[in-house]
């Protein structure tokens, strides 16, 4: 659920109203659209929450968001859990109508060279090789790695760090095919024989229909709390994207408007978009077939990378 009042128990990463994490070395919330024929959000020095950098924060960085694990560790005790991502895209029952990217790095911070050290970074993208072609739309069907493929693959895909391109953004909303082996399937093109059950991706704004987990992400935090690392001295960052775009040149188009190179209809023309992250330990599962089928719908592909590890 992720209507108001009901996010309290997760960390809060970008939504309207209940913005403050009320954690000391975490950002509170970025405030995300509300109005109607709002064209697209991205982190900006305008909306970045508490202002300007704190130069004396050194987890804290211009135009992301970002905590602490310390911070992080004192909301979801990263000792038992993972870290869950959700997604709520409000417009219920819509179609294919908001593109979304995101970028999750880890870093440490050196006392010895005061600097900033990456250890690793993660794109969730569409672009499964890195070679700008192949992207936008709804995955597995436009790229990415469907994260419900046993042995699924990431190691063709290196990020370099740069801003994405058009095929880099996932396409969210509209409905979801799932085979009688469990397999998403292409709603437009699978045999009708082949489709045991249909559902609606986008549940509304009070509803995150997308669960987004980085395994490897996970497998970072829990070695360096295993080496007994200091968690203030490392962070995490995210830069998270809605609506799809060239950047630099990121069309101004309001919803029903003119076609872009992504949906016509991809605009943030709903509001209420809202990103939080929880842990595996708030999760509750339904022991039922269908229940369990659509708890494994909202794993979105993903792609990642390590470089300059400590």
């Amino acid at each position: 659920m992720a209507g108001p009042g009901q996010i309290d128990l997760y960390t809060k990463l970008g939504l309207q109203s209940q913005l403050s994490n009320g954690t000391a070395g975490m950002d509170d919330a970025f405030d995300t659209p509300s109005a109607n024929n709002v064209v697209g959000f991205r982190m900006t020095d305008s909306n970045e929450p508490g202002g300007a950098l704190n130069v004396a924060d050194t987890w804290d960085r211009l135009k992301w968001w970002d905590t602490t694990l310390l911070a992080l560790d004192s909301k979801v005790n990263l000792t038992s859990n993972g870290l869950v991502f959700f997604f709520a895209n409000n417009e219920t029952g819509n179609g294919d109508n908001l593109a979304g990217w995101a970028r999750v790095e880890l870093t440490r911070w050196d006392s010895v060279q005061n600097k900033e050290i990456l250890v690793s970074r993660y794109d969730l993208t569409n672009d499964a090789d890195n070679n700008g072609t192949g992207g936008y739309g709804p995955p597995p069907v436009g790229g990415g790695v469907p994260s419900n493929i046993p042995g699924a693959s990431v190691a063709n895909y290196t990020s370099d760090g740069a801003a994405p391109g058009v095929a880099d953004f996932l396409m969210s909303g509209g409905e979801v095919c799932v085979g009688f082996n469990g397999a998403l399937l292409d709603c437009d093109t699978a045999p009708a024989a082949t489709i045991a059950a249909r559902y609606q991706h986008n549940l509304g704004g009070d509803r995150a229909a997308y669960a987004i987990v980085f395994p490897e992400l996970n497998a970072d935090i829990a070695g360096i709390i295993a080496a007994g690392g200091n968690l203030s001295e490392y962070a995490l960052h995210v830069d998270y994207r809605l609506g799809c775009g060239p950047e630099g040149a990121f069309p101004q188009v309001p919803a029903g408007g003119n076609r872009t190179e992504c949906d016509p209809d991809y605009a943030i023309n709903g509001g209420s978009e809202k990103v939080f992250i929880g842990s595996l330990a708030n999760l509750r599962f339904i022991p039922e077939p269908s229940s369990m089928v659509l708890a494994g719908l909202g794993l979105l592909g993903l792609s990642r990378v390590r470089r300059n590890r400590a």
